[in-house]
Parts: structure tokens; C-alpha cells; sequence
């Protein structure tokens, strides 16, 4: 597990973003912090999680973005199939971020993201309560009603 992650996380420290890499015993998490956010990927026999925090001020995420493989232990063969799918998701939110994909918006009560995924568009908003993740087919419908950036990291 991870195989597709590790070089996405190599070329983001060969663009310059700031990558640490941590392992103990067999998990590998990788922390990037930049200008506004903070990122977790993390890697392991069992499973794989992303955890990305938009907070410019340190104090107050505006969003947080987190996908896991959660309850599933993707090395049993019958639930690798999940595992894959999220290291799927992974890889093309990394590849949106190293190359300048991931779009923001940020309004008075909300904080969004749209990046590319598998010939569609995810949008991710934080919501009063829970952030919400929505695919679409086109990049004007992804970020109709708002006005989206790149996003600076």
C-alpha cells in the first residue's frame, strides 16, 4: 500500500513544498506544512489516510479535507479492492496540489476545494456541521455559485 503515493510525495519536496517523513514500526506518514495548510499522508500494511487542513492563521481551520480506509484492513485480499480506491483519491488530490489544480474559494461562512479527479471535478465544503464531498462533471458546474482560485500554497 502507498506504492503510487511515495513518488507524488517526492516530487512535491523536488518542487520545494516542505515534506517530513516519520516511520514507526510499519507506518510512514508524511507531514507537509505550507503557506496556509497543513497535510498528513499516511501509509501503512493496514491502510492509507489523507488529512488536509486548510488554516491560514494557525488557529481556526477554515476546512479540512480527510479520506481514510477507516474500519477496512486493506491487506486481507477481500477489501484491498477499498484500499485501492483510496490511494486513488490520494494521488489526485496530491497531483492537483503539486501542480497548481487545487482551487479555493474562501466566503463568510465557507471555505471550498475543487480538484480534478478521474475526468471529473470534487468539490469539498465545510458545511455548518460536516464537510461534504460532491463530484461533477464539469469544472464551471464544481464551482458554480462562487468565485475559486488557485490555491497558493
Amino acid at each position: 500500500m502507498g506504492s503510487e503515493i511515495d513518488p507524488v510525495m517526492a516530487r512535491l519536496g523536488a518542487r520545494g513544498f516542505d515534506v517530513n517523513v516519520e516511520t514507526e514500526d510499519e507506518l510512514r506518514t508524511y507531514r507537509v506544512s505550507g503557506k496556509g495548510f497543513h497535510l498528513r499522508v499516511g501509509l501503512g500494511r493496514k491502510g492509507v489516510l489523507l488529512d488536509f487542513v486548510v488554516d491560514p492563521d494557525g488557529e481556526s481551520p477554515e476546512l479540512r479535507y480527510s479520506i481514510d480506509t477507516d474500519l477496512y484492513d486493506v491487506s486481507e485480499p477481500r477489501q484491498q479492492w477499498f484500499g485501492d480506491e483510496i490511494q486513488r483519491d490520494i494521488v489526485s488530490f496530491l497531483d492537483a496540489l503539486e501542480n497548481g489544480r487545487l482551487r479555493v474559494t474562501r466566503g463568510r461562512h465557507k471555505t471550498a476545494i475543487v480538484f480534478p479527479y478521474e475526468g471529473k471535478y470534487v468539490r469539498v465544503e465545510r458545511g455548518r456541521v460536516f464537510t461534504r464531498r460532491r463530484e461533477y462533471d464539469s469544472l464551471a458546474d464544481a464551482e458554480a455559485g462562487d468565485q475559486f482560485h488557485p490555491f497558493e500554497a
